[in-house]
């Protein structure tokens, strides 16, 4: 992977570091209990998009929340379904929620990241599809 550029860049960077090693970590404790995580991470997506929204100089009420909201539970939606599938091995599950929380985090910052670049320029912002978080899965994991 690349380095950051600029000192921004690297502000961002590590905002979404700090949320995937959240996100991995509330997906290793909280396995026990299916679909806790999930819950769990809206708030550190929140968290997430107003320290992406702040390095890059857009006031809390500009940023596109209806779209990251929309593109938050859809994802957390597609991680829940597939968690369920091994919901039931307790080891298995530890890891899966941990990989996938911290996929879907790193996902869904990059989009923030980007909606928020949009929305100081006044761009529009549409939320990912399902079928737009499962191509962008899969492209991860062929890469």
């Amino acid at each position: 992977m690349l380095e950051p550029t600029t000192d921004a860049e690297q502000d961002v960077a590590r905002a979404i570091r700090r949320a995937r090693l959240t996100a991995g970590t509330l997906g290793v404790i909280l396995s026990p209990i299916p679909l806790a995580d999930e819950l769990a991470l809206l708030p550190v997506y929140g968290v997430m998009t107003a320290r992406i929204a702040q390095v890059r100089g857009v006031s809390l009420r500009s940023v596109p929340w209806r779209p990251v909201a929309v593109t938050a539970v859809t994802g957390l939606a597609a991680r829940a379904a597939v968690n369920l599938t091994v919901s039931y091995i307790p080891i298995v599950a530890a890891i899966a929620n941990a990989a996938s929380g911290m996929a879907l985090t790193q996902l869904l910052g990059r989009y923030v990241d980007t909606a928020c670049t949009r929305a100081k320029s006044g761009g529009e912002t549409r939320p990912l599809t399902f079928e737009d978080l499962k191509t962008a899965f899969k492209g991860r994991a062929s890469a």
